[in-house]
């Protein structure tokens, strides 16, 4: 009786793991990771179990119709971020594929619903200001060292055709709207030449994001901060390095060898 009892508990067990998506298999394994009650070390973490996964360019793109995309086998450098944010959100609050998908679709998407192309958060500046506004993150580039920030962001509807998406008109003037929005508020930055001096600032699972000197963009990357001493380095998914990596020099002297990189910009994970 007792072996028919196991026997039968071992084939639901089964059912369920096999049930489950390859996604949904990574994501169990990423729930065994230990534990941290800082969000901060919880997300360096995350990132740091990414290590080696290839780079895949525009991983959100190309869908038909919006929809939520979880990816754990390629990555580009806002996915990466995004996934461990969420993966350590749901490891502290709630360790559930749809606890991790609910906080995924809520880093993304303004008002964490899904509403179409336009509701897709695309510009680093209106993601750091939007999940700031709702408590998930805080943007503290001002107090550690940033200079004002200045610059007419338009490059999605000046380059309409990179975005296939924006063809419909309606769509078209939704993301000209949201460009206006944030032309209106006010911004810091941390210059190229002041990065080394707010490394000793910087703490472990800190998102930064690097300015970018083409028009009409906010950043052209962004990634994820480990501390080793005084000194930060960056783990991101490297378009060059063809996957995510972590920096083999401290920050400041990657974002000098990135000429089209002006500076920086950088958010905490906030206790909750």
């Amino acid at each position: 009786m007792i072996r028919v009892l196991i026997f039968g508990i071992f084939l639901l067990f089964s059912d369920t793991v096999f049930s489950q998506s390859p996604q949904q298999k990574v994501f169990t394994q990423k729930m065994d990771l230990p534990g941290s009650s800082e969000i901060g070390t919880q997300v360096l973490r995350m990132s740091e179990s990414f290590l080696g996964t290839p780079y895949v360019a525009g991983t959100l793109e190309g869908n038909p119709v919006e929809k939520l995309v979880c990816k754990f086998d390629g990555l580009d450098c806002t996915t990466l971020v995004e996934s461990a944010i969420s993966l350590a959100v749901a490891k502290n609050e709630n360790p559930t594929f749809e606890g991790y998908k609910t906080e995924l679709t809520r880093l993304r998407y303004r008002n964490g619903e899904i509403d179409g192309y336009e509701s897709r958060l695309h510009y680093v500046l209106d993601w750091m200001y939007e999940n700031e506004k709702r408590g998930r993150l805080e943007n503290i580039t001002a107090r550690v060292g940033g200079v004002p920030f200045r610059k007419e962001i338009n490059f999605m509807t000046n380059h309409a055709n990179l975005y296939p998406s924006l063809a419909e008109s309606e769509v078209w003037e939704k993301v000209r709207e949201q460009e206006k929005q944030i032309n209106s508020r006010e911004y810091t930055y941390i210059p190229k030449a002041g990065i080394h001096k707010t490394e000793p600032m910087l703490r472990d699972g800190d998102i930064v994001a690097f300015t970018s000197s083409v028009e009409g963009l906010d950043c052209n990357h962004m990634g994820i901060i480990t501390k080793v001493g005084s000194r930060a380095y960056l783990i991101h998914a490297s378009s060059t390095g063809k996957k995510v990596v972590l920096t083999n020099v401290p920050l400041a002297e990657y974002v000098a060898s990135v000429p089209k990189h002006t500076g920086m910009i950088v958010a905490r994970l906030t206790e909750q």
